[in-house]
């Protein structure tokens, strides 16, 4: 995988137009309770991103091109806690759409962007300027492995796939801190989930709130951090990875996949 902030223009310039793709981490700078780190999504994210670009490369004879991240993002509820950062969300917009038009402008006509921000007006959002740009320059830019995770959630599927039935668990709760012990246990702390005591709340409910400093004590979190365990983290990336490894393999084929990971059927009003 290139790096394109290592590379010239003539670099990126003599790849192959057909085979080149960029890949784009993003998803905010959040708090995600006491015990995680400001950059769980970004750890999250990066560690499918690492695993899409494996498939693209090693399966797939792409050349996976790593775009700069960006780390900032709408993260409303969290931005009352000291460093977390949120970006409005019309900025936001028009910054992503600037970011992709200057791609498409020069003729990187294919990109996957990789979120673990699993936010439905964001995810929205993103998957709406992607297809703005499509539209425009005739561009293939896609993002949304999100949909999976949401459509089991949405679903009630968790306890057939995960073992588990924990409803409410949407922000720094079993899920994602299961996903941090595995890829980044140095940065959990673990010594303090014991004393975490579980906080439920639906999309629902959480959509209403203006701030998360009005919930579970002001700690930042939602669900149920004190039963995390490496275990599920494993089952969620293989779970979500290969899901997403097939829409990218049938990407990779020149396959039109924006439809395999729209959210709008699960959440159809407009963010």
């Amino acid at each position: 995988m290139l790096n394109l902030l290592s590379c010239s223009w003539t670099d990126i310039d003599a790849l192959d137009p057909a085979r080149r793709i960029l890949l784009m981490v993003l998803g905010p700078t959040e708090q995600h309770g006491p015990h995680l780190p400001l950059g769980t999504d970004i750890f999250a994210a990066n560690e499918m991103s690492r695993r899409m670009a494996e498939i693209m490369e090693d399966e797939c004879g792409q050349i996976v091109v790593e775009a700069p991240p960006l780390y900032f993002t709408p993260a409303v509820l969290s931005r009352e806690f000291p460093g977390s950062v949120s970006i409005r969300k019309h900025h936001y917009r028009a910054f992503l759409s600037d970011v992709l038009t200057s791609y498409a402008d020069n003729g990187l006509h294919q990109a996957v962007l990789v979120s673990s921000h699993i936010d439905p007006p964001f995810v929205l959002t993103t998957q709406r300027v992607c297809q703005e740009i499509n539209q425009k320059y005739g561009t293939r830019y896609i993002s949304g492995y999100e949909r999976f995770p949401l459509e089991d959630i949405t679903y009630n599927r968790t306890q057939a796939v995960f073992g588990y039935e924990k409803p409410g668990d949407v922000h720094a709760g079993l899920m994602e801190t299961s996903n941090t012990l595995l890829i980044r246990p140095d940065l959990v702390k673990t010594q303090l989930l014991p004393h975490l005591e579980p906080q439920p709340m639906t999309f629902e409910v959480m959509a209403q709130l203006r701030s998360l400093k009005n919930f579970a004590l002001g700690q930042g979190y939602t669900g149920y951090p004190a039963e995390a365990q490496a275990h599920f983290g494993t089952l969620w990336f293989a779970r979500y990875g290969e899901m997403f490894g097939n829409i990218l393999r049938d990407y990779c084929r020149g396959e039109d996949v924006f439809e395999r990971l729209s959210i709008e059927h699960l959440l159809p009003l407009s963010p």
